[in-house]
């Protein structure tokens, strides 16, 4: 399903909190692996979708820390700093647009447009890019 049909009860709700999820592992800078905007109340999982599928957006709770033995650690935290999604919270979604690949044509994501900011978020060669504002131009997106 596009992200613009999940994400359609939430249009024209205040961001009430981000929380991001973060490979750890030590020697290595932080890899973010998904995050969660929560709309009054709901929140909803942005996450890379399986091989050769869209960007997964769906319904569910905010997830928590694991670990991982040799391979490190998940890390559950609220958006902060320079992550783009602390710069939409406290906002109200105005409008989603779903993002296509620019030569394949297949949907990879969304341009979240808020009051003051847009957030951009793709599943990208199966990693996870956001961005406040546009993706930069090697993701390769078009709106459609």
């Amino acid at each position: 399903m596009l992200p613009s049909h999940v994400l359609a009860g939430a249009v024209g709700l205040r961001l009430e909190r981000a929380d991001v999820q973060w490979h750890v592992s030590p020697g290595q800078d932080d890899s973010l692996m998904r995050f969660w905007l929560t709309f009054s109340g709901m929140s909803y999982g942005f996450h890379v979708g399986a091989e050769d599928e869209t960007l997964d957006v769906i319904v569910e709770e905010r997830g928590t820390d694991a670990d991982m033995g040799v391979y490190g650690r998940l890390e559950v935290r609220a958006a902060a700093g320079r992550d783009p999604a602390a710069f939409a919270v406290g906002q109200r979604l105005v409008v989603v647009h779903d993002l296509f690949a620019g030569y394949l044509g297949k949907p990879i994501g969304a341009r979240l447009s808020f009051e003051r900011v847009d957030l951009s978020v793709a599943d990208w060669e199966d990693e996870l890019h956001w961005a406040v504002g546009d993706l930069p131009p090697a993701v390769g997106v078009r709106q459609r």
